[in-house]
């Protein structure tokens, strides 16, 4: 008997959470998950930028080792302000193109331009673009015909690898670089060109 009323005091003494407590808890949970959510796509937000920096490194690289390697010149023809280009082959309204020429140049004047024989578009991760070019082309060196097709000197940008390592359309000696960052600018990554060694480097999360 003595055992029976002591489990039903026990029973009654037990007591759920209050009305606040509950507001209070879920209100805890509600900031834990917005921060898990702020953290989750700043961590996205820099990866997509991570790879579109490395990808475009990837690509001057690969252009001026094509051109070394193949005996002929290769481009990498994009808008200053990171805006869609056209006519990169079939292709319309990829962010950049990579272009390979038929052959050298075989002198200064717009005239002496080859073809393009070869075109490769590319596009960046989603929320990625090229935000802005730190460097001036040498246009004196053929005119506007010089950088045709599918670039033009002064409206897009392009560098563009000689056969024997040099960068063709950069004034000669000057480095090259460009910040490549996400819609609203931050993270951003800086991609330089060092014209004299031919080095690509890239530089992490600039202000």
């Amino acid at each position: 008997m003595r055992e029976r009323e002591f489990e039903e005091r026990n029973l009654f003494d037990e007591r759920g959470f209050t009305l606040a407590e509950l507001i209070a808890s879920i209100a805890i949970l509600g900031v834990l998950f917005a921060v898990a959510v702020v953290i989750l796509f700043g961590v996205l937000e820099q990866r997509r930028v991570d790879a579109a920096a490395t990808q475009f490194a990837s690509d001057l690289r690969l252009a001026h080792t094509s051109a070394s390697n193949q005996l002929t010149d290769w481009r990498v023809v994009f808008m200053p302000d990171g805006s869609p280009i056209s006519g990169c082959g079939d292709a319309a309204g990829v962010d950049y193109c990579m272009v390979k020429l038929e052959s050298t140049y075989t002198g200064k004047s717009g005239s002496a331009d080859p073809k393009a024989v070869e075109f490769a578009p590319r596009d960046f991760p989603e929320g990625t673009k090229i935000k802005r070019i730190n460097f001036e082309l040498d246009c004196a060196a053929g005119g506007l015909g010089a950088a045709v097709p599918p670039s033009e000197c002064g409206r897009t940008s392009t560098l563009e690898f000689n056969s024997d390592g040099t960068a063709r359309t950069l004034r000669p000696g000057v480095s090259a670089s460009l910040i490549i960052g996400s819609a609203d600018g931050t993270p951003s990554h800086k991609i330089s060109f060092r014209a004299p060694t031919s080095r690509v480097r890239i530089e992490r999360n600039i202000p």
